[in-house]
This record gives structure tokens, sequence and C-alpha cells, in this order.
């Protein structure tokens, strides 16, 4: 089971596992697709690279408009797994939520997709590590899992299943305001599990993996289809 497990984690290389660390710059390579000073749309000046992974980069921006700090997500135009329009379409849905990331705007042009949200803080993989001890306290794990509980419920009501939770896609805000609230991210991986009258639509045959291989369910490993639970 063990080699099995082994062999499944190096043929799909953490799907979906991105790490953003939004205090620490990330070397910029010219292979990137976007650079410091480029301005997307005419609106939004990239400051520096925050992350990147198998499905593409996410940078720290200025909106030259409102002059907030803002994300900027971006694809290859010509990558073959395209996931920013589940994930601008999700996060339309979810609007409006409490531990949700406000949306400012999506595009797309011949080399790139893109779509522009609020910027939040450390994710809590990150806030996990700076700690002490390398773990949170009891009272802060529990208010945390609380308010994960709270977001996981609010992106099924709405129809969708996440299909990638884990530490490093829930982050806290990073204004005073909001810097004890916990955000859920990228939303790429997502999947529809109602019909455009609200009824579970009927389970799949087959299901191939989603998700990261440190903390997909057993279900998941299996190639089966992932419920709510």
């Amino acid at each position: 089971m063990m080699v099995r497990l082994r062999r499944q984690e190096v043929e799909i290389q953490n799907v979906g596992d991105e790490s953003t660390d939004q205090n620490n710059n990330i070397t910029m390579t010219s292979e990137d697709l976007l650079q410091p000073g480029h301005v997307v749309k005419e609106r939004w000046k990239v400051v520096r690279k925050i992350g990147g992974g198998g499905f593409g980069e996410i940078y720290e921006g200025l909106d030259l408009v409102t002059k907030e700090q803002v994300a900027l997500k971006v694809e290859s135009a010509r990558q073959p797994k395209q996931v920013l329009k589940m994930e601008v379409a999700v996060l339309k849905k979810l609007q409006g939520k409490e531990h949700v990331c406000r949306f400012i705007g999506c595009g797309r042009n011949d080399r790139f997709n893109y779509v522009v949200m609020q910027l939040q803080g450390k994710n809590l993989a990150e806030l996990r590590r700076s700690q002490p001890r390398g773990a949170f306290s009891l009272s802060t794990t529990l208010r945390l899992g609380l308010q994960i509980l709270k977001a996981i419920d609010s992106i099924h009501q709405v129809g969708f299943l996440h299909r990638d939770i884990k530490p490093s896609n829930f982050s806290v805000g990073r204004l005073p305001h909001n810097c004890r609230r916990v955000y859920m991210l990228d939303f790429g991986l997502a999947r529809q599990y109602t019909t455009a009258t609200g009824e579970v639509r009927a389970p799949r045959a087959a299901a191939g993996f989603r998700g990261t291989v440190r903390y997909a369910s057993i279900n998941a490993h299996k190639n089966k289809l992932v419920p709510r639970q």
C-alpha cells in the first residue's frame, strides 16, 4: 500500500498544491508570465511574485484606480489544463460570504488568463510553521477549525465541492479589521455537485484523483467520488 501511495504521489505531483508566501519575495525568472512593473488591462500593476504551482502563478499587484493592493492569479493561455475559468465561476458565486475573498476582475489575452482578487495575509500552513513549536495552541486550533467549517459550508451552499481542502488553501486577512478572519482560497479544482434546479447530480461511474496527496480523503485516493462529508 505504501509503495503504491508513493508512486501515486510522484505521478500527480501534489495536484493543486500551490505555495504562497506573501511576506517573502520569490525569485522571478524570465519565464514568468508577468514581471514587476507590468500593467494588466491598464489597471493592475504587478509588484512582485508571491506564489505559484502546477496550475499558475500568483502576484501581488497595485490597483491603479483604487490604490488598493490586490492579488493577481494567472495561467498560461497555452496550458492544457485550464482552471481559472472554474476559479472565477465559484468566486463569483461566493461573493458576499464571510470567508471568501472579494472578486475584483478577470480577463484573458493571447498569453494568459487572469483573475484579480482581494490580497490576503499568510496562509495557515505558513502561520503554523511560524509558531514556536510548529503547532497552534488548542484554543487557536478550535477557533480556526470553526471558521474553516463555515467556509466549507458556504461553498456547499452554492452547489460546489472544493476538492482541495488543506492548510495552504486558507489564509487570514492582512489588515487590522480582518486579520483574525479565515478566508478560503483556490477554487480551480472545484466541481459543481448540483444541477441548475438544485438537485444533486447523479454520481459518475469513475472519478480521477483531485486534490493533494497528503490531505486528500481515502475516497479521493481510491479514485471515488468525494462527497460533501
